[in-house]
């Protein structure tokens, strides 16, 4: 008897909310990270809003034209997002991601090349002297001299880390967010428990006509792309022709992949887009 009446209870319910023409469905069970995040995609007639819960991410979102879209950050485990609407509920799953690298070992590598590039051409040449130098076999008058070097190269460190400061990476990040914004674009992450999941580096296309910004943006994106383990020559050369390719009228850009990372270029009206990802 219990069973029956729940089963009526159910049933009463399920009738009620097709007359009021509730509904609430996703295109899929399982989104895959797509650049920065996964997006997720459904029908919600009847509603004016939908309410998410992630393990990245919370909050509502608004129904237009009966459909709503969820921008969901990836991490490196799969995860279930829970979606509700009035008394409805769904679940979807969003795959786990690769992580590129610890984004404390990225930003380090990519603060160090910033500062290293502002050094003064000779002040360049010692540190890389110092680098390869092997100060066991040198005499002591050379250790010496060794010394005083790279006393003068620290003093210009110095400077040069100072000089350098807005256009370095902060040294700890969480979540999705943006994290540089210089004359060579705008830099947004996802980092989740540590791990760098994506960057994107974006740069406005009538600001890429002015060479200097053009140069800025290029020694830029070639540092973040040696900070994720890239050769930034190849993929440099490789995006220079699918850029190309776009601007001619392209719309297929291909996944550029160099050491394992992978970048991919978005282009809209307004910005120029390249997403980095593993």
């Amino acid at each position: 008897m219990k069973k029956i009446l729940l089963l009526a209870l159910s049933l009463v319910a399920t009738v009620s909310l097709t007359a009021c023409g509730q509904q609430l469905s996703t295109t899929k069970k399982t989104y895959q990270p797509d650049a920065m995040v996964a997006v997720v995609k459904g029908a919600a007639k009847g509603h004016d809003r939908v309410h998410y819960q992630a393990a990245t991410t919370s909050g509502t979102a608004k129904v237009n034209a009966d459909s709503f879209v969820l921008s969901i950050p990836p991490t490196t485990k799969a995860q279930t997002v829970t979606i509700t609407a009035g008394q409805q509920k769904v679940r979807v799953k969003v795959a786990a991601a690769k992580a590129i690298g610890t984004y404390q070992t990225v930003a380090a590598s990519f603060n160090q090349a910033v500062v290293g590039s502002a050094l003064p051409k000779a002040a360049q040449k010692q540190l890389q002297a110092a680098n390869a130098s092997q100060t066991a076999q040198m005499t002591p008058a050379q250790q010496a001299a060794m010394a005083q070097q790279q006393q003068a190269l620290q003093a210009e460190m110095v400077k040069a880390q100072q000089a350098t400061k807005n256009q370095q990476l902060p040294t700890r990040a969480s979540g999705l967010k943006q994290v540089l914004a210089t004359a060579g674009g705008k830099v947004r992450v996802n980092v989740q428990d540590g791990q760098l999941l994506s960057l994107t580096d974006v740069v406005s296309t009538k600001a890429l006509k002015d060479k200097k910004t053009a140069a800025a943006f290029a020694t830029q994106f070639g540092l973040l792309a040696h900070a994720v383990g890239a050769d930034a020559k190849e993929v440099g050369k490789s995006l220079t022709k699918t850029t190309k390719n776009a601007a001619s009228g392209e719309t297929n850009t291909t996944t550029i992949t160099n050491h394992g990372v992978k970048f991919n270029l978005g282009l809209s009206a307004d910005e120029l887009y390249i997403y980095v990802t593993k």
